[in-house]
């Protein structure tokens, strides 16, 4: 439901006995979206620098609610919402460019359980994406224009929770796929699946168990340019406005194995003073300098008390570790 069907409904709420002569207003799909610059540079968390902030707004009925983010292009960063709409961002680093908001898979409105879009991963050699989705427990890839290509509903995720189910979604160098589900087992841990090729090829996967961390969930996950991944794990606060810490934790792939438990490194809490907002994206660049830079994007919920934040985190690797694990 849009913002301006919402504040409709409100107005109508307000003035009972008021006669309704028209209808609810047209969504807006024109509206750019503006972009500030928060002055909360310099702030760390273990390795990682914040390097930059930004506030993404609009009035555009295709913004916000963003759960998955990636490197598209060079330079050029992709998210995905909860309703199935696609943002074209420009690095708010580099130089300017057009943020462009688009439809998913050309629906206008749909029911979120046909496109509630929660993860996103792409082969940069093909420029082929792919899109994990929840609700219907599906993967849909894309070819490098955006346009769908071909889906496949796994049978191993089938039992995944409605609103939980495929939130973290990488593709390994060597064209493995992982998946994580977001519900919590009875164990504490998450239910995860290692693909040996595509996924949408309807290959049999192998299961394993994600280790969890009491009061977070994985909320999306990247490939390092090291090989090993990257899992932001979001907890949740109730509270008036309600709270969502965040911890980055890492994980080596070649240390999955069929239903054993694997285990992650804790690499750095995002919490404030740096800005606070429910973060469900990330993706991990490789910069020119020899540098990583980490971009989060946090969903709003379509909610007037959230806002739409994109984090630059910067990193410094230890050149000697990174060569190690990725030859692990």
């Amino acid at each position: 439901m849009t913002r301006k069907i919402l504040a409709g409904l409100l107005a109508l709420s307000l003035a009972p006995g008021t006669c309704v002569r028209s209808e609810l207003p047209e969504p807006d799909y024109t509206s750019p979206v503006k972009i500030t610059r928060l002055d909360v540079r310099g702030l760390k968390a273990g390795p990682l620098v914040l390097e930059g902030a930004w506030e993404l707004a609009s009035e555009n009925d295709h913004f916000g609610g963003y759960s998955a983010l990636v490197q598209w292009k060079p330079g050029v960063l992709l998210a995905a919402n909860d309703a199935g709409r696609l943002m074209k961002l420009p690095r708010p680093d580099g130089p300017a460019g057009e943020i462009a908001l688009e439809q998913f898979l050309a629906f206008e409105r749909v029911d979120k359980t046909r496109v509630d879009l929660e993860s996103l991963t792409n082969d940069p050699a093909t420029g082929r994406v792919w899109a994990g989705l929840e609700w219907s427990q599906e993967i849909i890839r894309f070819d490098p224009d955006l346009k769908r290509e071909r889906q496949y509903r796994p049978q191993a995720m089938k039992d995944w929770g409605s609103n939980s189910g495929p939130e973290s979604l990488v593709r390994l160098p060597d064209g493995r796929f992982i998946v994580i589900e977001e519900r919590r087992r009875g164990d504490g841990h998450h239910n995860a699946l290692l693909f040996p090729g595509d996924p949408v090829a309807g290959q049999l996967p192998v299961p394993f168990v994600f280790a969890g961390r009491e009061g977070y969930r994985p909320a999306d996950a990247a490939l390092l340019p090291d090989g090993r991944v990257v899992v932001l794990l979001r907890g949740f606060e109730l509270g008036l406005p309600p709270r969502f810490p965040v911890m980055l934790a890492t994980f080596v792939p070649s240390r999955i194995g069929e239903d054993k438990v694997l285990r992650s490194q804790f690499l750095a809490q995002i919490d404030e003073p740096m800005p606070s907002e429910n973060y469900e994206g990330v993706t991990a660049i490789a910069e020119s300098d020899g540098s990583w830079s980490l971009w989060l994007i946090s969903d709003d919920n379509f909610a007037s008390y959230q806002r739409t934040l994109l984090l630059k985190l910067s990193w410094q690797p230890d050149g000697r570790r990174a060569r190690q694990k990725a030859r692990e």
